[in-house]
């Protein structure tokens, strides 16, 4: 088997994620995407928050929310001695009054949680918003499978070069149990490398 450098970007992950996950959550920080339900296409804007957000992340989520109409606060913020959240509250609130706060509080860290809202494009209406807590089923329970070598579950996307990686190929749902079995129950991350 060909040697794996150590090291991938922030882009690649954000892709797998979003190829893997059925309502796009990925480990980004903001995304800004569009989906088309019927005849009508909506704009989703998703800001992820978890236990190493910056002070300078929260200012831009803020502004990104507003770009929408709404909103976004956070208020007690407490930080450990290396600067992750250990506890915070993220609050919005709509043109129309619709608000709702939620709380992360934990002695370590918190839970990685993200705020949406879904626009329509067509009325400019706010269609879905909320908070919700980050799925866990993401990329970290996919089977990865490089050079048809399937990985154990020690395996990091840190460990790949994206200037090595020839080819990705995702596999869910059905096409994964079909190929992997069980193993492939949470997604396949099928890898060729150059």
């Amino acid at each position: 088997m060909k040697s794996v450098k150590i090291k991938i970007n922030a882009a690649v992950i954000a892709l797998l994620l979003c190829m893997l996950s059925a309502n796009l959550q990925a480990q980004s920080n903001s995304f800004t995407f569009s989906k088309k339900e019927g005849n009508e296409n909506f704009k989703i804007l998703k800001l992820d928050i978890n236990s190493a957000t910056t002070e300078n992340d929260l200012a831009s989520y803020i502004a990104d929310a507003k770009k929408e109409k709404v909103d976004l606060s956070f208020n007690n913020v407490e930080r450990d001695t290396k600067g992750n959240i250990t506890s915070i509250s993220a609050v919005y609130k709509t043109k129309d009054n619709k608000t709702e706060t939620h709380k992360e509080e934990s002695a370590i860290a918190i839970n990685s949680f993200y705020f949406y809202v879904t626009t329509s494009e067509k009325s400019n209406a706010i269609e879905k918003i909320g908070f919700r807590l980050e799925n866990k089923k993401g990329v970290e329970k996919a089977l990865f499978v490089v050079n048809g070598q399937e990985i154990d579950n020690q395996f990091n996307l840190d460990m790949i070069d994206p200037d090595e990686i020839e080819s990705i190929n995702v596999l869910k749902n059905e096409s994964a149990t079909a190929k992997y079995g069980s193993k492939g129950r949470n997604g396949v991350i099928e890898i060729t490398l150059k």
